[in-house]
């Protein structure tokens, strides 16, 4: 079976649209911000969760999770946020992880030949 992914332009469309929202949300409430975030990530995952596109879901996660951390670095004059401070918020309030929504054999049951 041939496996689905992300068209790179849509994925870059995607990375656009979050850098965005992470740039416009920087100074809300982390709570705030980690509903926003998820909302988005649980979309993108819902849309584009089908079975051999895990690779580009990770792509995304690992985008967010970076630049929400340069994000938080940049709120206020302060400096950077220590690695150590910036895994325990995540602990705390953690982002959407990658799921794939729709697997190969549910894929493979529903092709219609």
């Amino acid at each position: 079976m041939v496996g689905r992914r992300t068209e790179k332009s849509r994925l870059r469309r995607s990375i656009a649209k979050l850098k965005e929202l992470l740039r416009r949300i920087r100074h809300d409430p982390l709570h705030e911000q980690v509903t926003a975030i998820n909302r988005r990530l649980r979309g993108h995952y819902a849309y584009y969760g089908l079975g051999g596109n895990f690779r580009s879901m990770e792509k995304l996660y690992r985008f967010v999770d970076r630049y929400w951390y340069k994000m938080l670095c940049s709120r206020c004059r302060k400096g950077k946020i220590p690695w150590e401070k910036y895994h325990n918020l995540k602990q705390l309030l953690p982002l959407q992880k990658p799921r794939i929504m729709l697997p190969f054999m549910a894929m493979k049951s529903m092709a219609v030949l």
